[in-house]
């Protein structure tokens, strides 16, 4: 069998879904592997996850050799969005009344921005039905490096808390560091996890349509920011 051939049968993205899930899961057993505390972490919990990173980017810079193809569309191509003033016109000053309703009202806006996100997700799975699995691997790389949650013993305690933040967990770490930037609290800052996990998804679509090598180095970035996420995560439940 030929290599070309080979790869084109090869389950990407249900490996994608399946590593990410395996990652959540083992999240609370890689904790206790490390041997870690509160008051004592162990520098595995860092190391690990660049060395993660590391062979990561290794592959990503290898994966313009690989043989995978692009996805044949039956759909002809999008003409290039052609902008004219008016339509600059128009973007800034949404852009401007945008930034005056998130300084006034930051989480509900950033909670309609990401509803608005989802919404688009769907409209593009429901129009492309060729990147349907792409997509939806896009979501599962996001939310999957969660899964303990759903077994963790003490569920009851978080759950409150679980489902008003939900929608901005793949951002947490990218949430967290801003906050910090910013100087203030990652809980008084949750409105910009939300904005990030919107800007990662559309972002997620977009490489999507330019092509599988695209989508698999971003769906790596995806799912090991999520993982890192997931991990702070867990050790704040345990603390």
């Amino acid at each position: 069998m030929e290599i070309s051939k080979l790869a084109s049968r090869v389950p990407i993205f249900p490996l994608f879904i399946a590593a990410s899930l395996l990652v959540g899961w083992l999240i609370p057993g890689f904790y206790a592997w490390t041997d870690s505390d509160q008051s004592r972490p162990s520098p595995l919990l860092w190391k690990v996850p660049l060395w993660t990173a590391t062979a990561s980017a290794a592959f990503c810079m290898a994966l313009p050799w690989l043989p995978i193809g692009r996805q044949l569309s039956d759909r002809p191509a999008r003409q290039p969005m052609r902008f004219s003033l008016r339509t600059l016109l128009m973007l800034t000053a949404g852009v401007a009344v945008a930034i005056a309703l998130i300084a006034k009202f930051p989480l509900v806006v950033s909670g309609i921005a990401f509803a608005a996100t989802f919404a688009y997700w769907i409209a593009f799975c429901v129009r492309n039905p060729q990147h349907r699995m792409a997509a939806a691997t896009l979501v599962g790389s996001m939310m999957l490096p969660y899964a303990w949650v759903v077994g963790y013993d003490e569920l009851d305690r978080i759950l409150p808390t679980l489902v008003f933040i939900i929608a901005g967990m793949p951002a947490f770490v990218p949430a967290a560091l801003l906050s910090q930037m910013f100087g203030q609290h990652f809980q008084e800052s949750q409105w910009l996890a939300f904005l990030l996990t919107a800007l990662e998804l559309v972002i997620g679509i977009g490489m999507i349509r330019l092509g599988p090598k695209r989508t698999i180095a971003y769906l790596l970035l995806v799912m090991q920011v999520s993982a890192v996420g997931s991990l702070g995560f867990y050790m704040m439940c345990i603390a």
